[in-house]
C-alpha cells in the first residue's frame, strides 16, 4: 500500500511543479541553465615549418623503434621463462 501512497504524492507533486510553471523561469537556477550565450572561438593553428614536423616525425620513429625493442626484450624474457617452467614440469 505504501507504493499507491508514494505514486500520489508524486502525482500531487508534479502538478503543483506544472501549475507553479508559469510563475518561474524554468530551469533558470539549475546547473547553470540554458540562457547563456556561449561564444565560440575558432583555434588558429600556429605556423610549423617542414624542418620541423621532420624533427617531430624522426623523434617518434626513434620513440617507436625503441618502445618496440622493450616489447620484444620482455616479450622474449616471459616466453623464455615459461618455456623454461614447462620444459621442467614435463621432465
Amino acid at each position: 500500500m505504501s507504493s499507491l501512497g508514494s505514486m500520489n504524492t508524486t502525482l500531487k507533486n508534479n502538478r503543483a511543479l506544472l501549475l507553479n510553471s508559469r510563475k518561474r523561469k524554468p530551469f533558470s537556477s539549475a546547473l547553470g541553465g540554458y540562457s547563456r550565450e556561449y561564444t565560440y572561438r575558432r583555434y588558429v593553428h600556429p605556423e610549423i615549418f617542414p624542418h620541423v614536423l621532420r624533427r617531430i616525425r624522426l623523434k617518434m620513429k626513434r620513440q617507436n623503434r625503441r618502445l618496440f625493442r622493450l616489447k620484444l626484450c620482455v616479450a622474449s624474457f616471459v616466453l623464455g621463462i615459461a618455456f623454461y617452467l614447462l620444459y621442467q614440469l614435463h621432465f
